[in-house]
């Protein structure tokens, strides 16, 4: 059976994945959000190959996630800054986090704290409602097939467990 690519597949979570999923990819959104744009920075912080740093870059520019700006003229460089569609990812790093300061912080204690600026407290992410703002856990949810949903690879077994649409 030939491989499909996750982006064929009729699934959010697929396209969402195929689009940043790959192992370095949330670590340079990180540090994209934390305010390192510059190639050579990303790659001193992160410690990752030049070749695997410029495939993903690409791949987030390809995505219209980042977008390059001259920072240099002679020779040119370039600065990486998140898009609109980039900056829509915020909530899913710090779901990423909090999963992570939940789980896998070691005895210390977390290796970084949110900060919210308006207000100057640490916070977390949190998923809420956007109705009512009620918090959203898996026991309080289901989900029903949206418009866009269709059986096929990666899809053919999911469809039974989801509610029809009204």
């Amino acid at each position: 059976m030939p491989k499909v690519a996750l982006s064929d597949i009729v699934c959010s979570i697929a396209r969402t994945v195929d689009a940043i999923g790959e192992r370095w990819t949330p670590l340079i959104l990180r540090d994209l959000f934390a305010g390192v744009t510059r190639f050579e920075d990303l790659r001193r912080d992160l410690g990752i190959a030049s070749n695997v740093l410029a495939a993903r870059l690409d791949g987030l520019q390809a995505h219209g996630i980042v977008e390059t700006r001259a920072y240099q003229t002679n020779p040119v460089r370039y600065e990486y800054l998140l898009t609109d569609k980039g900056r829509d990812l915020y909530p899913v790093l710090t779901m990423l986090v909090a999963w992570g300061d939940t789980w896998l912080a070691g005895p210390e204690g977390p290796p970084a704290l949110i900060v919210h600026n308006d207000c100057g407290k640490e916070t977390a992410g949190v998923v809420v409602c956007r109705e009512c703002a009620a918090p959203l856990t898996a026991d309080n949810v289901h989900f029903r097939q949206g418009p866009g949903g269709q059986r096929g690879q990666g899809t053919m077994v999911i469809g039974d467990h989801l509610e029809p649409s009204s």
